[in-house]
């Protein structure tokens, strides 16, 4: 033998070298605060569970949208195109669909002489609602659901033995663009028992399988490309023929007349999702039932949810959509963040005109962009909400339509709605986030300030996060973890600023404090964390007293 040990020593005289001990590994939550979770109308997007999309690839995962004239419920492809144009790094998205919704399969078949009943050569494509029985090719179901459809192709390169072309039943399938670009490629065998030069299973199903989840493909009875199909080898010019077909209309997404049980399956995709995410959008909604899901999900995960009230209301109306909601009644209220726009200004997708447009998602992407911002103890500033002066509104074209006066902007606070309008500065004037307020009905608290909201919840993540590594470990080394961690987190909070030191007494002048102890009633299987913190607060009204001196 060549080396020196072995991994398990016996009786025998030897040297046993043990696996690597890890314990270099420093607790991180990633990138999911630069991602948010979004429920929306989409004309593509897989409607089994949710997905991820981002800068480059939202046009085609989400299509390239569709005009609010047409129906209003496309603003909230704005808000994600935009957002992820601002700063979010992610958009996971839960397409809405009704349970009428149809995925069909494409399905290609030999065309038969109607005399002989033998194949012609020409292949001809259909779409069928449920999985065609055994007298074809292939069938294709594409999970992505475009509404404007998509073109299958195929060819089968030229097999000779003996000299001649013989039938081959190794293909290559391409699904492509309504414009014909190409989306996806895949070579396999219709052959069930066909394998690869390695041995592997080189079945076309199988390869698909292991390739991509955006495909289910099965195969019928014909397992070969004869050499007369428009769709083996090359022409008289020596270039490859394809098979292709017609766009295929194979998604029909049921209409947009949500139901609850809709937006209930919404919810229950995001929470399931393995994509993590940090802020929730509303996208410009004004369901009633998509919100209350959406609240549902911001107490389930710990998240945010950020709603925006339509821009089109005057004070009055904008309160009185948020009353109805009763934000302020939820368990959830301090995760819960509501924007007022009055502003029309130009799509920044270009899809459609000058109107009023949500603002909510754009205050996610910029606090995304925030996050992205790291000091050397990993913390970001989300100390500094996204409001104010250095948070101005980017979009083009801006008119405001509707100018508070004081006593409405005290009801907009009371109700807890941040307006996103207008306001002056040294250097001059910009339209920005003028408030900071969560929806929690309390009037001298922390838990008003969405900046303390953005750091209690991230807190609260890598806490319970770092709680799930040691679970299953013994007890007494699981409370020592416990508390290095702590002690090493709530430091490294205080340095960033996230942490001051408190007044209470129960303090002791510290900025943070906690117990880690088994319980009382089970304290073979169960321990309790608690933290005490004091983070610091958000700078929102200041008094200003000129005295004269003699």
């Amino acid at each position: 033998m060549s080396v020196s040990f072995v991994r398990q020593l016996g009786a025998e005289s030897g040297v046993q070298l043990n696996p690597l001990v890890d314990n270099s590994e420093i607790p991180t939550t990633g990138m999911q605060d630069q991602v948010f979770a979004i429920a929306m109308r989409a004309t593509r997007g897989r409607i089994d569970r949710a997905f991820k999309v981002n800068r480059s690839d939202v046009r085609q995962r989400l299509g390239h949208g569709e005009p609010m004239r047409d129906n209003e419920l496309n603003e909230a492809y704005v808000h994600v195109r935009e957002a992820l144009d601002s700063g979010a790094y992610e958009a996971v998205v839960a397409r809405l669909h009704s349970e009428t919704a149809a995925l069909s399969w494409i399905v290609a078949t030999e065309v038969l002489d109607e005399t002989t009943s033998e194949p012609t050569g020409e292949i001809a494509f259909s779409v069928s609602e449920t999985e065609p029985a055994t007298d074809f090719l292939f069938a294709v179901k594409h999970l992505e659901c475009f509404n404007d459809g998509v073109m299958v192709e195929f060819r089968a390169d030229e097999k000779r033995e003996g000299g001649v072309n013989v039938a081959n039943d190794v293909i290559t399938l391409r699904l492509l663009e309504p414009n014909g670009e190409k989306l996806i490629e895949i070579t396999g065998s219709l052959d069930r028992d066909a394998k690869d030069d390695n041995g592997n299973s080189y079945y076309l199903p199988t390869v698909i399988e292991a390739r991509t989840d955006r495909l289910e493909v099965i195969t019928g009875a014909t397992t070969t490309i004869a050499p007369e199909s428009d769709a083996y080898g090359y022409d008289a010019l020596y270039r490859e023929k394809w098979s292709t077909s017609a766009v295929m209309d194979y998604f029909d997404e049921g209409g947009t007349a949500y139901t609850v049980d809709d937006y209930v399956r919404a919810r229950e995709q995001l929470y399931g999702t393995q994509h993590g995410y940090a802020y929730i959008a509303s996208g410009g909604s004004e369901a009633p039932g998509l919100i209350a899901e959406l609240a549902s999900l911001a107490f389930d995960t710990n998240r945010q949810l950020r709603i925006d009230v339509p821009g089109g209301l005057d004070v009055e109306g904008a309160i009185a959509f948020v009353e109805q909601m009763n934000l302020g009644g939820q368990p959830e209220a301090h995760l819960l963040h509501a924007f007022w726009a009055p502003l029309k200004s130009m799509d920044p997708t270009g899809i459609n005109g000058k109107r009023h447009f949500g603002t909510a998602t754009l205050n996610i992407a910029m606090a995304c962009g925030r996050n992205a911002r790291i000091n050397a103890k990993g913390f970001a500033p989300k100390h500094y909400p996204v409001a104010g002066r250095e948070w101005p509104i980017s979009r083009q074209g801006i008119v405001q339509t509707y100018s508070p006066n004081n006593q409405e902007l005290n009801a907009l606070a009371r109700a807890k709605i941040n307006p996103v309008i207008f306001e002056n500065y040294s250097g001059g004037g910009r339209y920005v986030f003028r408030d900071s307020l969560t929806s929690a009905m309390v009037d001298s608290s922390l838990k008003k300030l969405i900046a303390v909201a953005d750091m209690s919840t991230s807190i609260d993540d890598a806490v319970t996060r770092f709680g799930k590594d040691i679970l299953q470990l013994p007890m007494t080394v699981a409370i020592k973890k416990m508390r290095d961690f702590l002690t090493t987190h709530f430091e490294a909070a205080q340095a960033s600023g996230w942490l001051v030191p408190s007044d209470d007494p129960a303090m002791g002048g510290a900025a943070w404090r906690f117990e880690v102890q088994p319980n009382e009633q089970r304290p073979y299987e169960l321990m309790d964390v608690r933290y005490w913190l004091r983070y610091d607060g958000t700078t929102r009204q200041i008094h200003v007293t000129q005295t004269l001196s003699r």
